[in-house]
This record gives C-alpha cells, sequence and structure tokens, in this order.
C-alpha cells in the first residue's frame, strides 16, 4: 500500500516541504536551519519546524462547496449539457470522480506523524502558559483533522462488498507505517470505522476550547475560528452517528438513532441551546456562531462570476431543477400542491423566504437588475449567453449580493466555506430524534418538532405562537401524522436548506431512495396582455445502477492490496 508507507528518516524533507505553510498558523519568526544540517530531533525541537505538518492538514481541506455534487442528484443540472456525465450513465470503476483515497491517506499519514511526535513541541521558552497551551489545542486540532479526513473516507467509500452482509468501512491507520510493516491492509467494518472517528472526535473534545469567541485573545479568540474547536468535534460526531443510523450502512436501529439524536443534542447544548437561527444574509458573515468551523476568510468574486446569471456578467453554471423548485413551500408554510395562497399563474409569488434567497427566476430583481429567463430574456438560452439555462433557473444561494461583476465597476466580497454549520446540526438532531422518539418526543429536552420549528421560523414561516400568535399549521399537521410523515416532512426541509453544499448525493443513498431522476425545466412564454405561460419540460434523465448506493473503491488500490475488497457491483 504505497501510500501508507513512510520511513522516518526520509520524511524530513517532506516535513521541510510543508514548513512554508506554517507562517499562517504561527507569529513565531525563526530561520530554518538548512535542510542537510537538519536531524530527525530538530525537526521536532520547535513549532516553527513541526507544526508545518498539522498545518499541512489544513492546507489540504477542500475550500469551496461542491456545489457539482448536486449535479449528479435531482436538485440542479449544469448549463454544459454532459458535464455530468456520471449522472448520465458512465459512471465506472477506472474514472470515479468521488473521493480522493490517496489525497486523504496521504493527509492522515502527516496528522499520524504530529500525534506520535508533536506532543512536546516548544511554542515559548519564556511563557509556560503559551508553551502548555498551544501543545495541548495544536494536539487536540490533530486528532479533530484526522477524525474529519477518516470522515471522508468513510462517507466516500463504505459499502457492502459482494456476498458480504457487513457494510465495510476504510482501512485504519492511526499509526505511523514503516516499510517492514503490514501494508496489504482489509477494510475495517463500517462500525469499526464509526468507532474510531468518535474515539478521535472525544479526544479533541477532551482537549480543544469550546469555541474561538473570546474577542482577540490570542488561544480562544476570533482570530482562530478556522482551527478545530471541541464543538466543531461535536458536530462532526453528531454528523458520522446520524449516517451511521442510516438504512444503508445497516440495521438502522432505535439504538442507534438514539446515539445519533444524544450526540447531536450534545452539540446544540454546547453551541448555546436550542436558539433562533440568524436570519438569512449573504453568506459571508464570518461572525456569525450560527457557522461552526469555517474556512480563514477571503476576499473573491470567483463563485459569481461561475453562477450569476448572464445579465450579471456570470456564467450561470448552476441550474436549480423545476424538481426542487417545487418542493420549496409557500409563505403559509403549505406545499405548493396544497396550498390556498399558491397560484399557478403566478408561480413564484407567496413562497417561503428560502426561495427567494435560495434561485433566481424569472422576474426576481437582484441589484436593480430583473433576471429574464423567458424565451427570448437576456438570461435564456440564446441571450446574453448562448448556452443559458436549461431549466429556467439559476442558482442564488451562497452568492454574496455585494458582489457586482460589471467590468466598469467590479466588487468582491469576503468569502469562506463552511465545514460545519448549526443549520445542519439542527436537521441531523431532528432526523434522529424522530427516529429514536418520534416527532413529539423530548427525551432530551426537546422535540424534532421543536428543532424543525426553529428551521421553519428563519424561512419566514411562522412556527412561534408566543411571538406572532400563529402556528405553523402544517408542521403541526405532519408531528400529529406520526414518525413516518414527519419523516418525509424533515427530508425535504433538509434537501432544501442544505442545496447545493453537496448533501443531496449523499442523503439519497443513506436514505436507500430511488437514484434515478428526469430532471425537470420550465420553458416560459412571456405575454405582457395575457399572463405568462409555463410550459414545464424534462431537461435530461440520470442511470444509475441500483449497486451504485455506493460509490466504489479506487480501482488502482485493489489491483495493489489483495486484502482491500471492493464494494459489490464494481
Amino acid at each position: 500500500m504505497q501510500i501508507l508507507i513512510n520511513n522516518y528518516e526520509i520524511m524530513k524533507h517532506k516535513i521541510y516541504y510543508y514548513l512554508i505553510f506554517g507562517i499562517f498558523f504561527t507569529s513565531c519568526q525563526i530561520d530554518p536551519l538548512p535542510i542537510q544540517d537538519q536531524t530527525t530531533e530538530d525537526l521536532w525541537s520547535h513549532s516553527t519546524y513541526g507544526e508545518g505538518i498539522l498545518t499541512n492538514a489544513y492546507t489540504n481541506l477542500n475550500d469551496s462547496y461542491p456545489i457539482s455534487m448536486d449535479y449528479y442528484t435531482d436538485n440542479a443540472v449544469p448549463n454544459q449539457p454532459g458535464a455530468n456525465a456520471l449522472a448520465l450513465g458512465t459512471w465506472s470503476v477506472e474514472s470515479s470522480p468521488i473521493g480522493n483515497w490517496e489525497y486523504t491517506y496521504t493527509t492522515i499519514k502527516y496528522l499520524n506523524l504530529y500525534i506520535a511526535n508533536g506532543e512536546d513541541l516548544i511554542y515559548s521558552v519564556s511563557d509556560k502558559v503559551k508553551d502548555s497551551t498551544l501543545q495541548a489545542n495544536r494536539m487536540g486540532e490533530a486528532y479533530f483533522l484526522r477524525a474529519w479526513y477518516q470522515a471522508e473516507l468513510l462517507k466516500n467509500y463504505a459499502g457492502k462488498a459482494t456476498g458480504e452482509t457487513e457494510v465495510l468501512g476504510f482501512p485504519i491507520v492511526t499509526t505511523v507505517l514503516e516499510q517492514d510493516d503490514e501494508l496489504d491492509l482489509p477494510r475495517n467494518t463500517y462500525e469499526e470505522c464509526v468507532l474510531q472517528i468518535a474515539q478521535d472526535c472525544d479526544a479533541a473534545i477532551a482537549i480543544l476550547p469550546n469555541t474561538y469567541s473570546n474577542g482577540t485573545d490570542p488561544f480562544t479568540g476570533l482570530s482562530n475560528r478556522g482551527r478545530g474547536s471541541g464543538l466543531a468535534a461535536l458536530a462532526l460526531k453528531a454528523r458520522v452517528f446520524l449516517n451511521a443510523a442510516s438504512p444503508a450502512y445497516g440495521a438502522s436501529t432505535p439504538a442507534l438513532w438514539e446515539r445519533a439524536a444524544t450526540a447531536a443534542y450534545d452539540a446544540i447544548e454546547a453551541a448555546g441551546g436550542l436558539t433562533d437561527l440568524v436570519a438569512y444574509n449573504n453568506f459571508n458573515d464570518a461572525a456569525s456562531f450560527d457557522n461552526i468551523w469555517i474556512q480563514p476568510t477571503y476576499s473573491g468574486n470567483g463563485l459569481e462570476g461561475t453562477h450569476y446569471p448572464p445579465s450579471l456578467y456570470g456564467s450561470g453554471y448552476c441550474n436549480p431543477s423545476q424538481n426542487l423548485v417545487d418542493i420549496f413551500p409557500t409563505s403559509d408554510g403549505y406545499p405548493v400542491s396544497t396550498s390556498p395562497i399558491y397560484d399557478d399563474a403566478t408561480p413564484y409569488a407567496n413562497r417561503d423566504e428560502r426561495f427567494n434567497r435560495f434561485i433566481f427566476f424569472n422576474g426576481d430583481s437582484y441589484n436593480s437588475t430583473i433576471i429574464k429567463t423567458y424565451n427570448g430574456g437576456d438570461d435564456a438560452p440564446g441571450g446574453l449567453n448562448q448556452q443559458g439555462t436549461r431549466t429556467g433557473y439559476y442558482m442564488k444561494k451562497l452568492l454574496s449580493k455585494n458582489v457586482q461583476l460589471d467590468p466598469s465597476n467590479t466588487i468582491a466580497d469576503i468569502k469562506f466555506y463552511v465545514y460545519l454549520g448549526k443549520t445542519e446540526l439542527y436537521l441531523n438532531f431532528a432526523e434522529a430524534a424522530n427516529e429514536a422518539y418520534g416527532p413529539d418526543g423530548i427525551d432530551l429536552g426537546y422535540s424534532a418538532a421543536d428543532v424543525m420549528a426553529k428551521i421553519r421560523l428563519r424561512a419566514g414561516i411562522d412556527s412561534d405562537p408566543v411571538i406572532a400568535g400563529v402556528q405553523d399549521q402544517y408542521l403541526l399537521d405532519q408531528a400529529s401524522a406520526g414518525t413516518e410523515a414527519f419523516r418525509t416532512f424533515i427530508q425535504n426541509e433538509r434537501r432544501i436548506e442544505l442545496c447545493f453544499e453537496g448533501f443531496r448525493f449523499w442523503d439519497i443513498r443513506r436514505w436507500k431512495q430511488p437514484l434515478n431522476h428526469t430532471i425537470e425545466g420550465v420553458k416560459i412564454t412571456r405575454d405582457l396582455v395575457n399572463g405568462d405561460s409555463y410550459n414545464y419540460v424534462n431537461v435530461e434523465s440520470h442511470t444509475f445502477q441500483d449497486y451504485m448506493i455506493y460509490a466504489p473503491v479506487p480501482y488502482s488500490q485493489t489491483l495493489i492490496m489483495s486484502n482491500l475488497k471492493q464494494n459489490a457491483g464494481w
């Protein structure tokens, strides 16, 4: 297993290479010795050298939303036909774009190296508090980051091998492997992997500050928000336990749902308890603690350049489907199929706030520009951009209204990727608590329905009778109908809230829902006298075989590792 081999002496050269990334995370300036003069002991003698290994794991994190994953689902298509070949029947074991086995294991290798050697790194000779605090914090971060990368392996490669009944995960590696070690490792069971991730999360929780919210404090202040925290480890554990309770990965027993609900509850309590979510903004509020763990901020407008409609000088690459648009409720909380305030002659009126914040639609007003996706409009095919939208819609979520792409007045804005957020955490709790205790069970202090009320309240659907005297009647109806009805309700809300963030692909699979979809769109004919007409059309069909509920283990790895079982069907 070539990617796991690590001869400790030759690692010095790679360690030195990663020192260049350490500048971002340390203010200590020490000129490194020439590489030929350094011994292994030198490399671990001071944080300036050794912390480069840890910083490498931060550098290797995904730094943008995996929007393209929604092109493999019924949420969206790219505006270039065929750009989502995986969903069109060409997914193969030899060319799977899912995951990066070698990259992830290489990062885990460096984290193992740091955990084995970084405990006594010197951060300050004169300041013992700083020295001990940073030693502990960085070690906690190493455990958290190892849990994160292990969770990525589990998400990407879990599955059942041919003839097997137990779901497998990945080969667990928590030590620095040497040339003489056994390298042809088998995959551990899914549950063994879950427990290993949870163990690393717990090690991080025991050491790290819960949050980085203490002003300018060098150890717990806002400048550290890009680092792993105790709360981030709690939220990650809740995510992993939720996935482990899902039907695709085992028996989906009440005990597993209770474990997932408890983990999410612990994270919610550590975040300050069940509180209102911050109102939607430009997706650039780095100070919001609804964002549990974020990428360090930067200034840019590339996301808008890729996804703004042509009339806003963008490429309009992500085209949300009519399938997704149809599940956004009206402002009274009811589905469009049953709401008395929905009119199919004006389908974009009276929708909940998320629709207006997440989707560019015909007639939408944005930065003093009217979006025109009707036939012959600026944002339709053949308009300002020959391709235009294939579905009649463009993605608005994740984009900043402050950004201007007009060549005469180009403006960038603060950007960052949210790795872990409170919205997902609330949804994780609601799903697990509903399965464990029912919609209204308050075994943990509040119910799945209570948490979903917070989700809906932010969407402009009033679910707090104390505040406004009006209840979210549809939510109450679904809760009264029982666990199965409320499960569907939660799944629809999760699809809306987390769209374009890469969750839908995995959610469909862990829920064992149908993989194949017909993606729909709309063709709008402009009529200023009688009103526009809407013709709903099929845009493309997705083709997945049943075995594609699980992604393949990299083919190249199965060729060199005889003990590495491939997922069935691949």
